[in-house]
């Protein structure tokens, strides 16, 4: 997305990189957001718009209980709706990020109420809206409490109670088994 006089446009790099990712012909991009320029022309989406929107740029993304998850990600600025701008960085980190920096946008799903740190509930609470999509890529059928444990005993390396944004990335990069099980679990889900 661009800015002239003030309004937001549209770039051909923009309709090629959806296009691309997206499986869908450039002309039809283009045409969708265009359309949604014209209904949203501030460029900012609420939640409902944006996991239309989320379908229409990765149709493969399973949202299913994720859907706040998902949304908090890209609401980098915590106003309760997501830019252009800021689905466009996420999107693009997505597309070609480093592990790490997919890893810290991967962080801020698991940290839900936004203070820097995840804690127990949070992730039980993680654990548990992604309990079904893990069901079938689980193969020692971990329930949701033993998984949640473990996961956060190898997170949280100072125990303090909460896992940090370096303890998470250290623990998932270290290939952790649980650790390494949940990401890649919502990773699948962009991929």
């Amino acid at each position: 997305m661009g800015n002239k006089n003030g309004k937001i446009v549209l770039t051909e790099e923009i309709v090629e990189e959806l296009s691309r990712s997206s499986g869908i012909e450039k002309k039809l991009v283009k045409q969708q957001c265009e359309t949604f320029l014209v209904e949203h022309p501030s460029g900012n989406i609420n939640k409902s718009d944006f996991k239309k929107f989320v379908k229409m740029a990765l149709p493969d993304l399973n949202m299913k209980k994720m859907e706040a998850n998902i949304f908090r990600m890209y609401d980098t600025n915590q106003d309760g709706n997501v830019s252009m701008e800021e689905f466009l960085i996420v999107f693009h980190v997505f597309s070609s990020g480093s592990a790490e920096e997919n890893l810290q946008r991967i962080f801020r799903i698991f940290d839900v109420d936004n203070n820097g740190v995840i804690s127990k509930n949070e992730l039980k609470k993680l654990v548990k809206d992604m309990s079904s999509i893990m069901k079938e890529n689980n193969p020692e059928k971990c329930g949701d409490d033993v998984l949640t444990d473990s996961t956060f005993l190898e997170m949280d390396k100072d125990k303090d109670g909460s896992i940090t944004s370096k303890e998470f990335c250290a623990a998932v990069l270290a290939q952790d088994k649980f650790s390494k099980f949940l990401a890649v679990q919502v990773i699948d889900m962009f991929t």
